[in-house]
C-alpha cells in the first residue's frame, strides 16, 4: 500500500474512533444552545460569527440531538486539517516531512480535543493551514487562481470566528520582508485575494450595526492593553499538557532553528512567520485571561511543520520518540477522561412537559416555559417532545427578563416584549395624533420557572412579575442536580 493511501486509511480509522468516543456521551446545554443559535439563518449571532452554530444545528438535524449529532461535523474537520497540512508541507519541506506532520497532529491532545467538541477551534486551524497551502501555491506559480482559493479560505475561517483576521496580515508581512515576494505586492493576486475576507468582514459589520454591536461594546482600549503575567505559567503548563513533553520541546526547537533561518531560506520565512503571529496571539490571550484554545491550535498546526528545520543530529530515533510519547500521552489523557452525567435528558423534560400540561388544563392559554439561564433554556427547548403552544418566531424556552444582553435570547422575541396593539379603524373627526397602544400577550398567562436555585434565590425578575409563585416539584437529574420547578402564576411585568 502506497503512503498516500495508508494516510487516508489511517484518516478513516481515526475518524470512526472519534465518532465511537463521541457517541456515548449526551447533548451538553452550551453545545444545544449553539444549536438553537444556528437554526437561525444568519451570519452571525449574540456570540460571534454563525458558522460553528450553523455546523452544530446541521449536526443535530442529521444526528439527532445528542453529543454525537453536536458534534457530527468535528472528525471531518479533523481530517480536512489533517489533509490541508499535508499539502502545506509537502510542497515546501518534502513528502515524508508532510506524512510526519500530518500523523503527529493526530497525536496531539489538543487536536483530539477539539475534534471531539463543538468550537471553532478546529475549523479556524484546517482553514488557515489551506489558507498558506493555497497562498504557497499562489506564490510558487504566480497564479490568481490560487490566490482567490487564499481569500476564500480566509473568508470562510471569519464566518467561523473573528480570530481569523491576523491571516492576510501575517502573509503580507511575509511578503514584504522577501525580496523575492515582494513584487507580489505590485501584483493583483494577492489583493484579489482580500476580498472575500472583506465581503465577509462587511457583512459581519452590517450584522453588528443592527444589532447594536453587541460583539465589540464589551472591550475598551485599557482591557486591551491589561496584560497579566502571572498567568504565564500556567499557560505553559496547558501548552505543554495539551502537546505532551517531549512535542513542546520539539516544536520550541523547531521555531528556533526555522527562526535562525529565515533571512537566507524563503521557505522557512513563509512558514515561521505565520507560525509566530499566531504563537503571539496565543500568548497574548492568556496574558489576557482569555480561551487561548483557539489561537493555541491553529499555532499548533503552523508550528508543527518547522520540524522539518530540526537539524539532523537529531536524529530519526529522538523524532520516533516524540511521536511514541504523544501516542501515549494522548491514549492516556483519553483514558482517563472521567465521564459526565448529563444534566438533562429527555426523559428529565418529559417530565417537566408533563408538569406544564397538568397545569394548563384548566386555563385556556397553555402555560410557557422560563429557564434560569440560556444553556438551560437552549437544551430544554431541544428536548420538548412537543412546541406546539409555542408562538410563531419566539423560541421555545425564555431566560428571565432583563436588561442586559447577555445571550442570544435578547436578540429573540422575548415574554416581556410589548408589541404594537391592532389598530382602530379612525373615523373622519377623530384626533389624527391618537398613540398606538401596546400589548403583551402573555398577560396574565402562567409560567413554569426551571432552575437550581431554592426559593430564597430565586431572581426579582420571577418573583415581582407575577402575582404568585409557589414550588410545583423537584427533580433530581442524572448528574444529581436538582432542577426545581415553579409554578408562576398571572403574569404582571416587572413594576417600574
Amino acid at each position: 500500500m502506497s503512503p498516500r493511501m495508508l494516510l487516508l486509511t489511517f484518516l478513516a480509522a481515526i475518524t470512526l474512533l472519534r465518532w465511537v468516543l463521541i457517541a456515548p456521551g449526551d447533548l451538553s446545554p452550551e453545545d444545544a444552545y449553539a444549536a438553537l443559535c444556528g437554526f437561525t439563518a444568519a451570519v452571525a449571532t449574540f456570540d460571534g460569527p454563525a458558522a460553528t452554530s450553523i455546523c452544530v444545528a446541521w449536526g443535530t438535524m442529521l444526528g439527532g440531538s445528542s453529543a454525537l449529532g453536536a458534534a457530527l461535523l468535528w472528525p471531518l474537520f479533523a481530517a480536512f486539517a489533517t489533509l490541508a497540512l499535508y499539502l502545506l508541507v509537502k510542497p515546501v519541506a518534502g513528502r515524508p516531512a508532510a506524512y510526519g506532520a500530518a500523523v503527529l497532529l493526530n497525536l496531539l491532545p489538543a487536536f483530539n480535543n477539539a475534534a471531539l467538541a463543538p468550537s471553532n477551534a478546529l475549523p479556524l486551524a484546517m482553514l488557515s493551514t489551506a489558507f498558506l497551502a493555497c497562498a504557497w501555491r499562489a506564490l510558487d506559480n504566480d497564479s490568481v487562481p490560487w490566490w482567490i482559493s487564499a481569500g476564500l479560505c480566509a473568508g470562510a475561517a471569519l464566518l467561523f470566528t473573528y480570530a481569523a483576521w491576523f491571516l492576510l496580515p501575517a502573509l503580507a508581512l511575509v511578503l514584504l520582508l522577501s525580496h523575492r515576494w515582494r513584487r507580489q505586492l505590485l501584483k493583483p493576486g494577492f489583493w484579489l485575494s482580500i476580498f472575500p475576507a472583506l465581503g465577509v468582514f462587511g457583512l459581519l459589520l452590517a450584522w453588528n450595526a443592527s444589532h447594536g454591536w453587541v460583539h465589540f461594546i464589551d472591550g475598551t482600549l485599557q482591557t486591551a492593553t491589561t496584560l497579566q503575567w502571572g498567568r504565564l505559567p500556567g499557560g505553559l503548563l496547558a501548552a505543554t499538557v495539551g502537546l505532551s513533553p517531549l512535542v513542546f520541546a520539539a516544536l520550541i526547537a523547531g521555531l528556533a532553528f526555522a527562526a535562525s533561518l529565515i533571512r537566507i531560506a524563503p521557505k522557512a520565512k513563509f512558514l515561521t512567520i505565520p507560525a509566530l503571529v499566531a504563537l503571539l496571539l496565543t500568548v497574548y490571550a492568556v496574558l489576557q485571561g482569555r480561551d487561548a484554545e483557539t489561537p493555541g491550535l491553529v499555532a499548533i498546526a503552523l508550528l508543527l511543520p518547522l520540524l522539518a528545520w530540526l537539524p539532523p543530529t537529531v536524529g530519526r530515533y529522538s523524532l520516533t520518540l516524540v511521536f511514541v510519547s504523544a501516542a501515549i500521552w494522548t491514549a492516556s489523557m483519553i483514558a482517563l477522561r472521567p465521564a459526565h452525567a448529563p444534566s438533562l435528558t429527555p426523559e428529565v423534560v418529559r417530565e417537566i412537559e408533563r408538569l406544564r400540561r397538568a397545569e394548563s388544563a384548566p386555563i385556556t392559554t397553555p402555560a410557557f416555559l422560563i429557564a434560569e439561564n440560556a444553556p438551560l433554556a437552549s437544551i430544554l427547548a431541544l428536548h420538548l417532545p412537543n412546541a406546539s403552544f409555542v408562538l410563531p418566531g419566539h423560541p421555545p424556552v425564555y431566560v428571565p427578563e432583563s436588561p442586559y444582553p447577555d445571550s442570544q435570547y435578547a436578540l429573540w422575541p422575548r415574554y416581556d416584549q410589548f408589541v404594537d396593539a391592532q389598530s382602530v379603524p379612525q373615523e373622519a373627526d377623530d384626533d389624527p395624533y391618537t398613540e398606538q397602544d401596546g400589548t403583551n400577550p402573555f398577560i396574565g398567562r402562567s409560567a413554569l420557572y426551571v432552575t437550581t436555585q431554592s426559593p430564597e434565590q430565586l431572581p426579582q425578575s420571577i418573583s415581582a412579575a407575577f402575582s404568585s409563585w409557589r414550588l410545583l416539584a423537584e427533580i433530581v437529574t442524572p448528574s444529581g442536580q436538582i432542577l426545581r420547578i415553579y409554578l408562576c402564576s398571572d403574569y404582571e411585568t416587572l413594576p417600574l
